[in-house]
C-alpha cells in the first residue's frame, strides 16, 4: 500500500462566494451545473483552509439551475466525512423576476439583490446565455453606483460555469466600459457645473449692476425728491424770516434803501437770527448800517 502521498495544492482553486454571518460563522456560497464528488473534494479543501485560518464553522451551499440532474452532496472519507447544502433553483421564473424588477428599477424602489443575482439559475423561455446577459442589462439601469457594480460583479461571479468564458469576458469589457462612460459623464458635470457657475456669476453681476443703477436711479430720483423739497422748505423758511426783519427795520425806521435791502437778502440763516435779536437794540438806522456792513457777506 502507498503510504505517502502528494501534497495537494488548492493555491489555483477559485471559490465563488464567502460571507461572514451575523453569529460569526462562514457562508460558502458555490453555482455547480453538476454537483460531483470531485467538486465536493474541491469544496473540503477551501473550508479547510478557511476553518485552519479562523476556526470557526463553515457553511457551504452548494446552487444549481433548475435544470440540472444527477448530483452528489456527500462523500465519507472513513474519518473524515463531508456534506454540503445542496439547492436547486426550481418553482422560479426569472423572465417574471426580470420583469417585476424592471419595474421596480424604473420606479425607483429597492430590488432584492440577492434574487436578482440568482436569476440565471431559473427558469425561463430564453436559454441561459440571454438569460444572462438579460439580468446584467438590467442590472446596468440601477441608479445606485455601489449596488449596481455590487450585484454584476456577483452575478457574473455565480454565472461563470454556466457560460462560456469568452462571453463573461465580453460582458467584464462592457461593464468596465460602463464605469469609464460613467466617470467620464460625472467629468463632464463637474466640467458643465463649474462652467455653469462662472456664467452665471457673470450673469449675476451683469445683472446686478443693472438692477443697482435702476435701483440707484429710483433712489436718486427719491433722494433727490426729499433733498429738493427740504432745500425748499428751507428757503421758504429763509424767505419768511427775512421778510418778517424786513418789516420790523421798516416799522421802525421808516422805507430802506435799496442797498441794504440786498444785503439782508444775502444773510444766512444765523445771521438773520443775530438781526431779529439787535433789532430791539438799535437807536437809529446808523445803527443798522454798522450791523449790515460788519455781517453782510
Amino acid at each position: 500500500m502507498v503510504t505517502e502521498f502528494a501534497e495537494v495544492e488548492t493555491r489555483d482553486e477559485f471559490v465563488d462566494l464567502t460571507f461572514r454571518l451575523e453569529n460569526g460563522d462562514v457562508l460558502h456560497i458555490e453555482e455547480q451545473a453538476t454537483l460531483t464528488e470531485e467538486d465536493l473534494i474541491r469544496f473540503a479543501h477551501y473550508d479547510l483552509r478557511l476553518y485552519s485560518k479562523y476556526h470557526i464553522p463553515v457553511h457551504t451551499v452548494v446552487l444549481s439551475p433548475f435544470h440540472s440532474k444527477n448530483h452528489v452532496s456527500f462523500f465519507n472519507a472513513g474519518c473524515f466525512q463531508y456534506s454540503v447544502i445542496h439547492q436547486v433553483i426550481q418553482g422560479r421564473n426569472g423572465d417574471e423576476v426580470l420583469e417585476r424588477m424592471r419595474d421596480e428599477i424604473a420606479t425607483g424602489k429597492p430590488v432584492n439583490e440577492l434574487e436578482l443575482i440568482f436569476v440565471p439559475l431559473m427558469e425561463s423561455r430564453l436559454p441561459v446565455r440571454d438569460l444572462l446577459l438579460e439580468t446584467i442589462r438590467l442590472e446596468k439601469k440601477i441608479k445606485d453606483e455601489n449596488i449596481k457594480n455590487k450585484v454584476i460583479a456577483l452575478t457574473m461571479v455565480m454565472a461563470n460555469r454556466l457560460v462560456e468564458a469568452e462571453l463573461l469576458e465580453k460582458i467584464w469589457e462592457e461593464v468596465k466600459m460602463l464605469k469609464i462612460l460613467k466617470y467620464a459623464e460625472d467629468k463632464g458635470k463637474e466640467q458643465g457645473i463649474k462652467i455653469g457657475i462662472e456664467q452665471g456669476i457673470e450673469q449675476g453681476i451683469e445683472q446686478g449692476i443693472e438692477q443697482g443703477i435702476e435701483q440707484g436711479i429710483e433712489q436718486g430720483i427719491e433722494q433727490g425728491i426729499e433733498q429738493g423739497i427740504e432745500k425748499g422748505l428751507e428757503k421758504g423758511r429763509l424767505y419768511e424770516k427775512r421778510n418778517l426783519i424786513e418789516r420790523l427795520l421798516i416799522k421802525k425806521f421808516g422805507p430802506l434803501p435799496r442797498e441794504t435791502q440786498n444785503k439782508i437778502h444775502c444773510m444766512d440763516d444765523v445771521v438773520l437770527d443775530i438781526l431779529s435779536l439787535e433789532i430791539l437794540d438799535f437807536q437809529s438806522i446808523d445803527d443798522l448800517f454798522r450791523f449790515v456792513e460788519k455781517m453782510a457777506p
